[in-house]
């Protein structure tokens, strides 16, 4: 049998949801600077205060608490012993298991091992990977014809803060890389090391377009990436730790992109100043021996939990432990697809038997080419924000013009300009309000709802305004005209936006401006034409004949 057990503050009946802390990084300058720093430690005390006045006992959702569920779970479920198989942060729990139930467990495999304390992520690793990645690309002729050292592009290059119009947070960029980082293969597409590579490597030669593609992902990403209750209950295991690390000012400027990543995840140091520790995080929060048979599985291009770490910090105290470290293998995101049939048959031989059988495994390189490289998505998002942002504004100028020229539309081009291109308006507006937000608005968010109901509703209004008016009617007519479908926009925007989530909100959204703004129209029409049917004509005087005279 499988089983997976829910986190709890995560997947049961309480869920420690934290929109404050989605809000302060949604209007974030950038995730590293003092003020969002500030800002993102200030929200967890001020989520942690409501959720507490809400009677959630916020310190009884850390990971000793996880582990009691595990143990109610295998109660539950009649089991005698069981294997446990866990990754990255999951290890730690795994740990605190055996530890605390040492006879329920059969055998132990993790993956991406992080021993106590190491929840925090250092300069020297950190910089030992671009080391060994570095080598790597000596031995590619691609990447070595590109830089005669990697290391030192990475540490010397200074990001710049802006590409073409377009602004760089170069904190975002520093935290968005070391993700990147966990996934050696460039298989992984965008989240890979070989684009992050790519994109540092294309900067220093000119183009900066990607890393302006990893700063405004990094914006979308983060703010709804965690449960941020449940991850901070459990993180609190090392807050011990993590106050040594800032106390010392081990954050520096937090260039490097260990100490940029740990600032950020920690919030400068600032997060337990109003998040209560999780109980027991102090008695677990140091190794304790074990007897449990386990596996330790490294990558030896893992960036989050360096194989060396276990090694040294983790090994030593398992008095049946063994450890396997997969050469040119990342963090466990690299773990599970490459070579997964060579994974599979180590991981189930040794639940087996106990047994270490990495036969199957074949030692692997870094392919530093990606498959699509950063800076090519870059340059196409910024093209189909412009050319759909100026599609937009020119269509409404051509539309007023027109109007202004010929009167106006026919019926046929009039039904059309008013149901379907909408559509197109509405997305160009949504471009042209991306555009304003990352050039002039860096602390608003792309999915801030009232930029995107202006960006929908008015020029989807105004075109449909255009559409329908005609050069030689009344005033009046024409004001409430304007004021109704801009109106109807707005609202038919803002009914779409709050009825579906993303991204089928947006969609939803450009329909609702376009039905909202027609049905406003539509129905003063009808009232326009029901006075116009009950409004007497004025009469002729009746004509007198006037009699001829001669002269």
């Amino acid at each position: 049998d499988v089983v997976l057990v829910g986190d709890r503050g995560a997947d049961g009946s309480v869920r420690l949801d934290c929109p404050e802390v989605e809000a302060a990084l949604q209007h974030s300058s950038d995730f590293l600077a003092e003020e969002s720093l500030q800002a993102y430690s200030n929200a967890f005390g001020s989520c942690a205060d409501r959720l507490s006045g809400e009677g959630v006992d916020l310190a009884s959702y850390g990971l000793v608490q996880q582990v009691d569920d595990l143990e109610a779970a295998r109660l539950a479920l009649g089991y005698d012993r069981i294997n446990l198989l866990s990754e990255s942060a999951g290890t730690r729990t795994a740990m605190i298991y055996a530890w605390r139930h040492p006879q329920n467990i059969h055998r132990s495999v993790m993956v991406g091992v992080n021993p106590p304390g190491n929840m925090l992520w250092g300069e020297e690793p950190t910089e030992d990977l671009i080391r060994r990645y570095a080598v790597l690309c000596s031995e590619d002729a691609a990447c070595r014809a590109r830089t005669g050292d990697l290391a030192n592009t990475m540490s010397k290059s200074t990001l710049p803060n802006r590409w073409l119009f377009l602004p760089i947070k170069t904190g975002n960029v520093r935290i968005m890389t070391f993700m990147m980082l966990l996934q050696s293969n460039a298989e992984g597409g965008l989240g890979s090391a070989p684009t992050a590579f790519d994109t540092w490597l294309s900067a220093d030669e000119g183009d900066s377009s990607g890393l302006w593609f990893q700063s405004v992902f990094a914006d979308l990403l983060y703010p709804n990436l965690f449960v941020w209750g449940q991850y901070a209950s459990g993180a609190s295991i090392d807050a011990d730790a993590a106050r040594d690390y800032f106390a010392s000012g081990g954050p520096g400027e937090a260039s490097n992109l260990g100490r940029a990543a740990t600032t950020f995840a920690w919030g400068g140091g600032g997060i337990f100043d109003g998040w209560p520790v999780a109980r027991g995080a102090e008695e677990y929060g140091q190794v304790r021996t074990s007897d449990v048979e386990t596996l330790l599985i490294g990558g030896e291009l893992d960036i989050a939990t360096p194989p060396q770490l276990a090694t040294t910090q983790l090994l030593p105290f398992l008095a049946n432990g063994q450890e396997v470290v997969l050469t040119g293998i990342g963090h466990s995101p690299s773990f599970w697809p490459d070579q997964a049939e060579a994974g599979t048959r180590l991981i189930t031989t040794f639940f087996d038997s106990g047994q270490v059988d990495d036969s199957l495994y074949r030692p692997q390189g870094v392919d530093f080419t990606p498959g699509m490289p950063g800076t090519s998505l870059a340059e196409l998002i910024a093209a189909v924000l412009v050319g759909l942002a100026l599609l937009a504004v020119l269509s409404l100028v051509w539309m007023g013009r027109r109007v202004q020229a010929k009167g106006g539309f026919g019926r046929g081009a009039s039904a059309v300009l008013r149901s379907v291109y909408p559509i197109v308006l509405g997305l160009g507006g949504l471009a042209l309000g991306a555009l304003i937000a990352l050039t002039a608005m860096p602390s608003v968010h792309l999915d801030n709802p009232t930029l995107l109901v202006l960006a929908v509703g008015v020029p989807i209004g105004l075109g449909i305004y255009w559409a329908w008016v005609h050069r030689d009617w009344p005033s009046r007519t024409k004001a409430w005209g304007l004021l109704g479908t801009i109106g109807g926009g707005l609202l038919g925007a803002w009914w779409g936006l709050t009825t579906t989530g993303m991204p089928i909100a947006l969609f939803t959204a450009n329909v609702g401006a376009v039905v909202a703004a027609n049905l406003i129209l539509i129905v003063g029409d009808i009232v326009r034409d029901r006075r116009t049917a009950h409004t007497p004509q004025p009469t002729q005087a009746p004509r007198v004949p006037v009699a001829q005279g001669t002269s």
